[in-house]
C-alpha cells in the first residue's frame, strides 16, 4: 500500500478509547518531565526513571490502574471492590466499563503518587 508504519512511539500517543484511561494520561502528560513509554501491555508514565503510573485498558472495555499511594491508603483500602493495595504503598485499580471510578478521585491519587516519586525540584514547580 506504500504507507510508511508507525514508530511504537507514534503507537503509544494514541489515546485510549476508555475516558477514564484517557483522562488520566492527558493528566499525567501535564506534570513536568513525565515522559510515556510501556511495560508489559499497559503505559507507563514516568518522572525521569521513576514510574508513577501504569494504565492498561483491555478490549472488553474494563481497566487497570496502578499508582503508588501515601496519604490516601486509608481511603483506597476502604473502597469495597476493585482495588488491591500492594507493598509499599502500590495499588492496583481495576474496572469494568460500565463500572466506572470516581474521576476526580483517581486525578488526585495521581497527583499523589507523582509527589511521592519526583525529584523535590519537579515538585518545586508545580
Amino acid at each position: 500500500d506504500g504507507g510508511v508504519p508507525l514508530s511504537k512511539r507514534e503507537t503509544l500517543t494514541d489515546h485510549f478509547t476508555d475516558p477514564i484511561a484517557s483522562a488520566l494520561r492527558d493528566h499525567a502528560l501535564t506534570f513536568p518531565e513525565t515522559t510515556e513509554g510501556s511495560s508489559c501491555v499497559n503505559r507507563a508514565f514516568k518522572v525521569r526513571k521513576k514510574n508513577f503510573l501504569f494504565v492498561g485498558e483491555k478490549e472488553d472495555g474494563s481497566c487497570k490502574v496502578m499508582l503508588k499511594l501515601g496519604p490516601s491508603l486509608g481511603e483506597a483500602g476502604g473502597l469495597d471492590e476493585g482495588v488491591d493495595l500492594g507493598s509499599n504503598g502500590w495499588t492496583t485499580i481495576r474496572f469494568a466499563a460500565a463500572d466506572r471510578p470516581d474521576l476526580d478521585r483517581l486525578r488526585r491519587w495521581v497527583d499523589e503518587s507523582y509527589r511521592l516519586l519526583a525529584p523535590k525540584s519537579l515538585i518545586r514547580l508545580l
